[in-house]
């Protein structure tokens, strides 16, 4: 390889260490956005920069989301060098409060902050799923959108037991 090359290479790498990890260690500001911190095995950049691949035990953690996959690949905007879009391929898996999604392909946007997994995508929330051939999770508005969906709901023998019992009290009420 050329030196210009790995010249390319190591500044698009250090450009996307600071455009994904961002220059502060402490916590951000009120109402400040967290970095994106990506971890892998491998990374590949293109020599204009704008889009890097990770490889191999890919993980990318953002607030309080992880997201673990084979590889992504981050697009940066030329013109503003932020991050467009982050694309997850392959064992895809989205954990974030108490939930974890699946699929086999994720597309993160930055700046509506969803995401759309797609390729077997479910959602796993206790034992309740959701899943379907397209998912839409909206991050900031803790919202989602099933479509061509399947839903499977598990209600607890306890409240099955309590909604009994409260209706036997109110039968035994009522008959008096």
């Amino acid at each position: 390889m050329s030196r210009q090359f790995f010249r390319s290479s190591f500044l698009a790498a250090v450009m996307v260490l600071i455009a994904v990890a961002g220059w502060g260690a402490g916590n951000p500001a009120p109402g400040e956005r967290e970095p994106i911190v990506i971890t892998a095995e491998r990374m590949k950049a293109t020599k204009l920069g704008d889009r890097v691949t990770f490889l191999g035990n890919v993980e990318l953690k953002k607030e309080d989301m992880i997201l673990t996959s084979d590889a992504i690949v981050v697009f940066y905007n030329n013109r503003t060098k932020g991050v467009n879009e982050i694309e997850a391929r392959g064992n895809v898996q989205v954990r974030r409060e108490g939930r974890v999604a699946f699929a086999n392909r994720a597309l993160y946007y930055s700046r509506e902050e969803k995401i759309v997994l797609t390729g077997d995508a479910r959602i796993i929330e206790n034992k309740n799923q959701i899943g379907g051939d397209r998912i839409t999770v909206f991050v900031r508005d803790d919202r989602s959108i099933v479509e061509g969906g399947r839903v499977l709901f598990y209600q607890d023998k306890a409240e099955e037991s309590e909604k009994a019992e409260e209706g036997a009290s109110v039968d035994t009420k009522n008959s008096e």
